[in-house]
Formats: C-alpha cells, structure tokens, sequence
C-alpha cells in the first residue's frame, strides 16, 4: 500500500508539471580552490515536494562530455560522476557538494530541481584556481629531503672522522710501544759472572 501512495504522489507530482511547466533559472559563477565547496541547489518542501533533481556535470577534461547526479522522490541519490561531485540534503536543502577539485575540473555544471510548482535550474560556472598552499606544500618534500640529506652527510662524515682519528692514535700508541721494546734497558747495576777455571772459581764484575 505504501509503495502505490508513493507512485500516486509521482504521478501527481508529474501531472502538474505536464500542465504547469514553469522554470526558473539562476545563473552563479564562483571560483573555488581544492577545499570542498556546497551550492544550494533547491528546497525541499512539503508544499512542493522535489520530485526529480538531475545534476549534469561537464568539466574541461571530459572534452565535452557530461554525467549527471540523480534523485527521484523515494529513491536513494544515484551519483554517475565519480566522488568529487556528490549531491547532499541538509535540511530539506538540497545542494551541489564539490571536493578535491583540479583548474581542469572548471566547467559549467546544470542542476535541475523538479516540483509540483515547476522546475528550478540552476547554471553554476565552476572555475578551479590551483592553491598557493598546495604549491607550498610540494615544495616542502624537497626541502625535507635537502635537510634530511645534509644532517645525514654531517653523520657519516663524522663517523669516518672519528674512525681515522681513533685509527691514528693506535698507530701512534703501537709506535711508542714498539719503539720502547726494541731500546735495550740502561744498566743499573753491573751484572756478576762466574767464571771457572781448573777447579778454581772467580768472580768477574761485568
């Protein structure tokens, strides 16, 4: 029974605009950056409920080309653009959600809101700027990478420094060590021998 009220309300809703078919139009320029963006495309409303919206979307990369976001009353919002374009009802606002857009994204986008009391169009030219902080922040890889670079350098190059200082010294150590085994020791007191001759013996001081 629910499911015949709601084809009863579209039929309804269409006969109306068979007979009474006004549009209005408004025409909005805007210039957006990469950070989302929300339009107001119509408003819902029990009076004059929205019975169809269909959003066609043409940008400059698509050559011309266009896909449209779509609701019918009693169905979910079908999106035949990819995720950057969506539709989205606030209360009982319907607006035009734009996210994470490129200067090749900029085009005109159509948005067409069907009620009892006519359709509602609404011509939106989207121009996309490039951000200065998105330019700001490729840049700031590199300058990580320069920095991570140098301190990297400093380390290496202080550890071979030290591994040549620390090698040097022990040469130098082994040196005097070597050096003092091969002098011979100062006499310090003469040294006694004995010597024997036929059954005799004699001391001889050295």
């Amino acid at each position: 029974m629910g499911r015949w009220k709601i084809w009863l309300v579209l039929l309804l809703q269409l006969t109306l605009y068979v007979f009474n078919t006004k549009e209005t139009g408004k025409q909005l320029q805007k210039t957006i950056g990469s950070k989302p963006d929300v339009t107001p495309i119509c408003t819902n409303t029990t009076l004059s409920p929205i019975v169809l919206i269909v959003c066609k979307i043409r940008n400059e990369t698509s050559g011309g080309e266009e896909c449209r976001l779509l609701y019918r009353y009693g169905q979910d919002f079908e999106n035949k653009c990819d995720s950057r374009f969506t539709i989205m009802m606030v209360n009982q606002t319907v607006f035009l959600h734009l996210s994470g857009l490129t200067p090749g994204d900029s085009g005109n986008h159509t948005c067409e809101c069907t009620h009892s009391g006519g359709t509602d169009i609404l011509h939106l030219n989207i121009t996309v700027e490039g951000d200065e902080d998105a330019s700001s922040s490729t840049d700031m890889p590199f300058l990580n990478a320069v920095i991570i670079g140098v301190i990297i350098f400093i380390i290496i190059t202080g550890v071979v420094l030290g591994w040549i200082h620390g090698k040097n010294h022990h040469r130098r150590q082994s040196e005097v060590l070597t050096s003092d085994a091969n002098t011979e020791p100062e006499d310090i007191e003469p040294y006694i021998t004995y010597i024997q001759k036929e059954n005799e013996l004699y001391s001889t001081v050295i």
